[in-house]
């Protein structure tokens, strides 16, 4: 029996939560589900991020047998110093050879070349998670993700077929004849089927009325997530549904700009932005519908947290949210940026409850069918075990 391929996860940290988000839950999701008989995933935070929530999931790991570490602390006024501490940390802390690195992140891509020699890594993989790799950094985009990764990275993975399509894209990919893989994120489908979370409860810890109609979502506060459109849709849902309020739960930096926009249209008393919240499926409970206005997206994992906690779900037709959401078959799909739009299609659910319910009911089996933990957990493995038999 040969022994265990041993792989090195990157992610940004484990502060799940907030700042991060989706991609870090999968990767400990994932290596909590692969076959620890065949891999040993070793987790491997880029940061620190010193909020409740790190020491949480790193201690879940650890409980289940998976080694866990940071190789520094976050320091958002120099990024640039804090990779390289967190460099610095790791081959301080992790000396042992490694099969792969598989890297999750923009900075893990980086990290992943430079530790390669370091950990006497044979392959290595990333996962691209996102549709825009360095949305604010273009230069980087050119030289690494068009430049560098199609040349240094064994495989690569996409989250999404539009993924996928712009790795393919790349000039020296299709030189190189370098094919990306396709490679759904997936989620812990149990955590989401609870019957033991009271509602009520929950609404009255939010200070949300018992009867009110909520209309939530789940995500890091950004440019990305499209949050303006979602409350300016609000005026117009209030018109027809006095009673309903807007639920956004996450943290990050525009939520000052959130709360003004909620301001200025005079809806201050019907939008709740809680900030982060640890356990994320009680709040499924509480939704009336679930709304992605994301302007893109990779794969998001809160869609397929809506849909298997059998929450109707209306979602931006970006790459990513298409290829969970089936038009007027399993949640329905609207254009990104269009407050309107998105005015008529939460009113139409709301009145419509049973066409709701029918697009929820379709909506958990897809993901249940789909998106299964163990089934992107084997796909894992597999790759993993071609790769280091030279398939």
């Amino acid at each position: 029996m040969r022994p265990r391929i041993r792989v090195l996860q990157i992610i940004s940290g484990f502060a799940v939560e907030s700042p991060l988000g989706g991609i870090e839950r999968f990767v400990i999701e994932l290596s909590k589900a692969i076959d620890n008989e065949s891999c040993e995933p070793i987790v491997f935070g880029l940061w620190d991020w010193h909020t409740p929530y790190d020491d949480t999931w790193q201690r879940q790991l650890v409980v289940a047998g998976i080694r866990a570490f940071t190789g520094a602390s976050w320091n958002a006024h120099s990024p640039y110093t804090a990779f390289w501490e967190s460099m610095r940390g790791i081959r301080r802390i992790f000396t042992e050879p490694v099969d792969i690195i598989h890297s999750h992140s923009q900075f893990g891509d980086i990290a992943a070349l430079y530790l390669r020699q370091h950990l006497q890594a044979e392959k290595l993989i990333r996962t691209v998670h996102n549709e825009r790799e360095w949305p604010k950094r273009p230069w980087r985009r050119f030289l690494l993700t068009n430049g560098v990764f199609p040349l240094a990275y064994d495989v690569e993975l996409g989250v999404s077929k539009r993924v996928v399509k712009n790795l393919e894209s790349r000039p020296l990919a299709r030189l190189f004849r370098k094919k990306p893989v396709l490679a759904y994120n997936a989620l812990n489908a149990d955590r989401f089927a609870r019957k033991d979370i009271d509602g009520t409860i929950v609404r009255q810890e939010l200070g949300l009325p018992i009867d009110a109609i909520i209309v939530g979502s789940v995500g890091r506060l950004t440019k990305q997530k499209g949050y303006e459109f979602l409350v300016r849709s609000f005026p117009g849902i209030l018109q027809q549904f006095p009673n309903a309020y807007l639920l956004i739960v996450g943290g990050g930096e525009l939520k000052e700009d959130i709360e003004g926009e909620a301001r200025r249209l005079g809806i201050t008393d019907r939008v709740c932005i809680p900030g982060p919240v640890t356990n994320i499926e009680r709040i499924y409970t509480v939704l009336d519908l679930f709304v992605s206005s994301s302007l893109w997206e990779g794969l998001p994992t809160v869609i397929m947290e809506a849909m298997v906690s059998q929450v109707p779900v209306i979602a931006t037709a970006v790459s990513g949210n298409t290829e969970l959401v089936r038009h007027r078959q399993t949640g329905l799909l609207i254009p990104s940026g269009d407050s309107q739009v998105l005015t008529t299609a939460v009113n139409q659910l709301l009145h419509d409850r049973s066409f709701a319910r029918q697009l929820a009911a379709a909506a958990g089996r897809h993901v249940l069918a789909h998106f299964s933990m163990s089934a992107v957990a084997k796909q894992h493995l597999d790759l993993y075990s071609a790769l280091i038999d030279g398939v």
